[in-house]
C-alpha cells in the first residue's frame, strides 16, 4: 500500500494541491514544496497524454508527492495508459452513480477482475517489467481511487456508490455542488450546506475516506475536525494569480506613498 493511502487509512489529514496548465516547470516546482499529493487535471487542463507523462516525471524527481490524476466519466480508455504510466492513483470528476465508479474500477483492474489490459511486462509502472511479479501482487492495494462528487445526483447517491468494492474515497468538488442546487460560489447558501452536510454523513456511513478542495483557508481546519482526510488547498493557476495580484498591489501601494510625498520626479 502507498505510503499515502496508508497514511489516510491511519486518519491522517494529508495536501492535496492541483496542476491545471500544461506545464511541466509547474509540476517541478510543485512537486519540490512538500505537498502529500499533487492532482494533475485532465477533466480541464489541454494536457495529452505526453505532457502528463512529462509532469509525473517532474514531480517524482523533485520530491516525494503522490501523483495523481483527474479523469473525465467519459474517458475512462485512458485509465490503463495512466495507470501504466505509473501514476499513484485516479480521481473520477462528477461521479453520479454506483454504475460510474463500478466503470472506473472496472478500468483498474487485470481480468478476471476487470478490463484493464495486462501490460505489466513492459510497463513503466512495473520498471519496464523488471518488477512485474511485484506489481501485479500489489497493484490493486497501492492505487488511491477517488470518486468526485460535485452535484446533487452524485451526492443522492453516496450509499450505492460507497459499496463499489475498490474505491477509497469520495471528494467534494464545491464549485459544481453549488451549481448543482443553483447557488453557484454561494458557500453560505443553505442548499449548499444541505448537500454538503449530506456527503459528509453518507462517507461516514459508508465507511470511506473523505476528502474536498478547500474554498477558503477557513475551511481547513473545519474541514479537518469533519473528518476531511485529503483537502486541496490550491493550485498552480490560483498560487500564480495570488502572487502576482499581491506583488502588484506592493507595487502600486509603493508609488503611490512616494507620489503622495511629492517625492516622484
Amino acid at each position: 500500500m502507498s505510503g499515502l493511502k496508508r497514511a489516510l487509512r491511519r486518519g491522517e489529514t494529508r495536501s492535496a494541491v492541483w496542476l491545471f496548465t500544461s506545464d511541466v516547470d509547474s509540476a517541478d516546482i510543485l512537486g519540490s514544496m512538500g505537498f502529500d499529493a499533487i492532482v494533475l487535471d485532465r477533466e480541464h487542463a489541454p494536457s495529452g497524454l505526453q505532457t502528463t507523462l512529462a509532469q509525473l516525471r517532474a514531480v517524482r524527481s523533485a520530491g516525494d508527492s503522490s501523483v495523481l490524476v483527474r479523469i473525465r466519466r467519459d474517458a475512462l480508455g485512458e485509465v490503463g495508459v495512466l495507470l501504466d504510466m505509473g501514476v499513484d492513483g485516479l480521481l473520477l470528476a462528477d461521479a453520479r452513480s454506483a454504475l460510474d465508479v463500478r466503470a472506473l474500477i472496472d478500468a483498474t483492474r487485470y481480468a478476471p477482475s476487470g478490463s484493464r489490459g495486462a501490460h505489466m511486462t513492459v510497463s513503466r509502472a512495473a520498471r519496464w517489467g523488471a518488477h512485474a511479479d511485484a506489481y501485479l501482487s500489489r497493484y490493486a492495494d497501492d492505487l488511491l481511487l477517488i470518486a468526485m462528487i460535485e452535484s446533487v445526483e452524485g451526492a443522492r447517491s453516496i450509499l450505492e456508490i460507497g459499496a463499489v468494492d475498490g474505491l477509497d474515497m469520495v471528494f467534494v468538488g464545491p464549485l459544481d455542488l453549488s451549481a448543482s442546487v443553483g447557488v453557484m460560489g454561494d458557500w453560505d447558501s443553505s442548499d449548499y450546506r444541505s448537500a454538503l452536510r449530506s456527503i459528509e454523513e453518507a462517507s461516514r456511513r459508508s465507511g470511506l475516506l473523505l476528502g474536498g478542495a478547500a474554498v477558503s483557508p477557513g475551511d481547513i481546519g473545519d474541514w479537518s475536525e469533519l473528518g476531511y482526510r485529503m483537502i486541496s488547498i490550491g493550485s498552480d493557476v490560483s498560487f500564480l494569480r495570488t502572487a502576482a495580484a499581491d506583488a502588484l498591489d506592493g507595487f502600486s501601494r509603493s508609488v503611490r506613498r512616494v507620489e503622495e510625498k511629492g517625492w516622484a520626479r
